[in-house]
């Protein structure tokens, strides 16, 4: 039995037997990233499909201030920043997953007219658009914001595109929002900001049988919903799922909902291009804002957010915002893999590992190869290389060789994991040494592993069974 773990450091291990990183996984360019979307039946809509592929999000977001490495952040399950105090409501774009969603759930035909309320930035003005709209009036509250809303879009030539497909485009404040209202009324209404009740005020304003979609507050918090227009005074709603969106202003709220008289509102702060970087780096600092999904899902990202740190290290400020955007890579990159989104994930976990080389990012693109792939060992390899301190990699490496019935190779690996100065879970690594001297009949060093796990892991149920094992064993 192995007795003098201060010598048993792993320095037998020998690493230039693992192979060389050969797939290196990035994010996908955007139209790669809807197609995926539709083989996992997130976009039925064809017509949508072939829109959200020509509109990408990217260039409606604010510059991303790290230079032209073809990082794809626009794929990215991550928010982007269009306005760059990203501390105000609705100032982020969101995904491609949940714009899809909610686009679909108008139900928009070619020639409707259209209301959006808190336009986020002109993604999905430019989207509804190019579906057809034939009238779109957009709500944005804030004259600072709005006027940048319409700078840029007359900057992207928008206007002629919109004159060329025969969209209507009209912006508002919310003191002209029901001016002009089509003698029908609006055959959609899509409100991208969390309202505390029913807008009776803009429902007042749907055509007989048009569809609004807006975020309603309830108690487990703002719940999308559809709103139908069915006969004179009467709506039908269906709850769909959260979207946990920024409320809009108090005051525009009231208008909205109760048919109150406008308040004035108060001016956001004035865009102010110094900024872009620190909008970047706190885009993404609440995982779950603009996030659609089950309480379930939201939950577990918030878990993986607050729990999971890939080690980064760096100076200068331009060098930080790249840790920013690893970090949220990586910790997305988890959420992915939880999900068993698996080479989604790695794409997530590459890109992070190319902004700002980690041990734990490419440990864990590692992990979502099979265990019989190389390039699922030659990551872990690539993470001990980047930082030799970090025993998860050790451990992945003696857990392919145990699998791949090479225990003596094996316990090597473990024990240099169980030695590392930064693993948390030495446990684990007791628990897969134990298993690789049984493998091999060494009942009593693998009841030393055994009791060292349990030590670390006294909830672990499975070490119960594993101990009686052994201890039956040498009864």
């Amino acid at each position: 039995m192995e007795k003098d773990w201060s010598v048993q450091d792993g320095s037998d291990c020998d690493l230039n037997a693992l192979p060389q990183v050969r797939t290196w996984p990035g994010l996908a360019p955007h139209v790669e990233a809807v197609e995926r979307l539709v083989l996992m039946g997130a976009i039925e809509d064809d017509e949508l499909r072939d829109v959200l592929m020509r509109t990408p999000r990217g260039i409606h977001a604010l510059p991303l201030p790290i230079g032209d490495e073809g990082v794809n952040i626009e794929s990215s399950a991550l928010r982007m920043p269009w306005w760059s105090d990203v501390s105000a409501p609705n100032s982020l774009l969101p995904g491609i997953y949940e714009t899809a969603q909610v686009i679909q759930m108008l139900e928009l035909e070619r020639g409707d007219s259209v209301m959006i309320v808190a336009p986020r930035g002109n993604w999905w003005t430019e989207v509804l658009m190019q579906l057809g709209a034939g009238r779109l009036r957009i709500i944005e509250v804030d004259d600072g914001r709005r006027e940048e809303l319409r700078r840029r879009w007359e900057e992207m030539r928008m206007n002629l595109v919109a004159d060329a497909v025969g969209c209507e485009i009209e912006w508002c404040g919310l003191a002209d929002a029901y001016k002009g209202t089509p003698e029908d009324g609006w055959d959609r209404i899509l409100v991208t900001g969390g309202l505390p009740r029913v807008p009776v005020g803009l429902l007042m304003r749907l055509s007989f049988e048009g569809t609004a979609v807006a975020a309603i507050g309830e108690e487990t918090g703002t719940i999308l919903q559809t709103i139908t227009r069915q006969n004179e005074g009467e709506f039908q709603a269906q709850w769909l799922a959260i979207w946990n969106v920024d409320m809009i202003q108090d005051e525009a709220a009231q208008t909205l909902c109760d048919l109150a008289p406008l308040i004035e509102i108060p001016e956001l702060s004035v865009e102010n291009p110094l900024t872009n970087k620190a909008a970047w780096m706190h885009a993404n600092d609440d995982p779950t804002r603009d996030r659609l999904g089950p309480a379930a899902l939201l939950d577990m990202i918030e878990e993986v957010w607050s729990e999971v740190e890939a080690t980064t290290h760096g100076s200068g400020f331009e060098v930080g915002l790249r840790e920013v955007l690893a970090q949220d890579l990586f910790r997305m990159g988890n959420v992915l893999q939880r999900l068993g989104i698996l080479r989604v994930a790695a794409e997530h976990h590459g890109t992070s590992f190319q902004l700002s080389p980690s041990p734990e990012a490419a440990c864990y693109l590692g992990m979502t190869f099979s265990e019989d792939e190389e390039d699922g060992l030659a990551w872990q390899r690539r993470a001990i290389e980047t930082n030799p301190d970090y025993g998860g990699s050790w451990n992945e490496v003696g857990e392919a060789l145990l699998q791949r019935g090479e225990p003596e190779r094996a316990i090597e690996w473990f024990r240099g994991a169980i030695n590392s100065v930064n693993y948390c879970e030495r446990g684990a690594a007791w628990a897969n040494l134990a298993r690789a001297h049984l493998e091999m009949g060494r009942t009593t060093s693998a009841l030393f592993a055994a009791q060292e796990a349990a030590a670390l892991m006294p909830d672990e149920k499975e070490l119960d069974g594993l101990l009686e094992q052994l201890t039956d064993g040498l009864a």
